[in-house]
């Protein structure tokens, strides 16, 4: 068949589906736009018959359709892409496998894998591995010479299956143990007494525990601290975000009901709202949250509704600005579309798209080296999407507070300043200055 013939059928087919698709459009005389739309998906129709048919490698319609589809959705911001038949279904069957683990979070010493934490309720702990333990085998193969990950991939499989691990305690004698893997979520919080006050880190949202995880350190540091917690930090630095829920409920915990945020799409009557319950924790304690370029999405929504809020000061460096909903829709020949629907808002109405949340006190964690340094954030990937909210929102460099030279590298610059500032009358400051920037309607 003659290649012209070609595209003239495949621009038929797709002004055909165009027709169809879009009724009211071939029901009535076109008005001019709908005429160059159709212009344009000829144009494709001819790029696509030409590429298949000349291009310097043989590439299959599938492929050349999923790529045209990708590259479109691309186009309009990072995180939108076209999953193609084989490739959702794989993912989706993979989401109903779970995968199980030990219940330990490990390190390297000594060429051995040393159990530095173990679950209380997790499958190791349970078989009797305890926190100073090592484990020198793994199924008899031994850990020697492996970097870390490499040691520990033979412990992650199938939840349910054995795995028989060789483990040295202290002042015992190496013995092999049968541990049978489990779905572990692992520890969602860790918390200790930092200088008399409370310090929580939070590393993701990812983990449904992680508010029911986070009661239980608060109550552990109000008994550490005689009843009291005379102040809080929230350390989410490096906090890549993770389920909106758990936002929403941490937020709950230090909010007496009211906004945490909205996300908004096209249509107002996309709004949707998410408020905390009433009865927060701990009503007037002070709280800092510690943040930097690597804190997103369900971090920055803390970290807004808090700040927006009055409930909390932040300090550290700008964050990454993840802002926005992503839509699994499927399709009816298969595949799915993951697609941009909503922006998300703090309550005093400032979307985090592309902003992020800018700190109360900028600290940086790392020396002054006098030259401005270019940091990965959402508005620095292809085709970020913009906000709509274009005032000026960048770090002023005089305003950073940087650690002097004599500043010892393995000490924390900025919780440091997180405990001074709940320990003076700055932290009093700081809220009455944030109180004129963020108007909660």
């Amino acid at each position: 068949m003659p290649s012209w013939i070609k595209k003239l059928s495949a621009a038929l087919c797709l002004g055909t589906a165009f027709a169809l698709w879009s009724p009211v459009i071939s029901a009535k005389p076109q008005p001019e736009e709908d005429k160059e739309t159709l212009e344009r998906l000829e144009l494709f129709a001819d790029v696509f018959a030409r590429v298949r048919a000349e291009y310097v490698t043989e590439v299959s319609d599938k492929e050349l359709i999923g790529y045209a589809l990708n590259g479109a959705l691309s186009s309009l911001d990072p995180h939108s892409s076209y999953v193609a038949p084989t490739e959702f279904e794989e993912q989706r069957e993979a989401n109903k496998r779970e995968y199980g683990g030990l219940g330990i979070e490990v390190i390297m010493e000594a060429g051995l894998v040393k159990v530095n934490h173990a679950i209380e309720d997790g499958p190791a702990y349970a078989a009797g591995l305890r926190g100073g333990d090592y484990i020198t085998a793994v199924d008899g193969i031994s850990v020697r010479g492996k970097e870390l990950d490499e040691a520990v991939e033979g412990m992650r499989g199938l939840a349910g299956d054995p795995v028989t691990v060789t483990v040295l305690s202290p002042g015992k004698d190496a013995k092999d143990v049968v541990v049978v893997r489990q779905v572990v979520r692992g520890r969602a919080v860790r918390h200790r007494v930092e200088r008399g006050l409370g310090y929580v880190f939070i590393e993701t949202f990812n983990n449904t525990r992680l508010t029911d995880d986070l009661e239980k350190a608060l109550k552990s540091l109000e008994v550490s601290l005689d009843g009291t917690i005379p102040g809080l930090i929230i350390d989410m630095r490096n906090n890549r975000g993770g389920l909106l829920d758990q936002s929403v409920d941490v937020s709950s915990l230090f909010l007496d009901g009211g906004e945490v945020l909205s996300s908004r799409g096209r249509l107002p009557t996309d709004t949707e709202r998410y408020n905390a319950k009433a009865g927060e924790l701990y009503p007037g304690m002070p709280i800092v949250i510690l943040m930097n370029s690597g804190s997103a999405s369900a971090a920055e929504i803390v970290a807004g509704a808090l700040q927006d809020r009055g409930r909390a000061i932040v300090i550290g460096r700008r964050s990454f600005g993840k802002g926005s909903v992503q839509s699994v829709i499927p399709l009816a020949k298969g595949g799915a579309l993951r697609m941009t629907t909503q922006r998300y808002y703090t309550p005093s109405g400032k979307s985090i798209q592309g902003r992020g949340i800018l700190p109360d006190l900028l600290v940086s964690q790392v020396k002054d080296t006098g030259e401005v340094q270019k940091r990965f954030r959402e508005d620095s990937l292809p085709n970020s999407l913009l906000n709509p909210d274009d005032s000026d929102y960048e770090e002023n460099y005089d305003d950073i507070m940087y650690p002097p030279e004599s500043w010892p590298i393995t000490k924390d610059f900025q919780l440091d300043k997180a405990v001074n500032t709940l320990k003076s009358s700055r932290y009093k400051t700081l809220l009455t200055e944030q109180s004129s920037r963020y108007k909660t309607p």
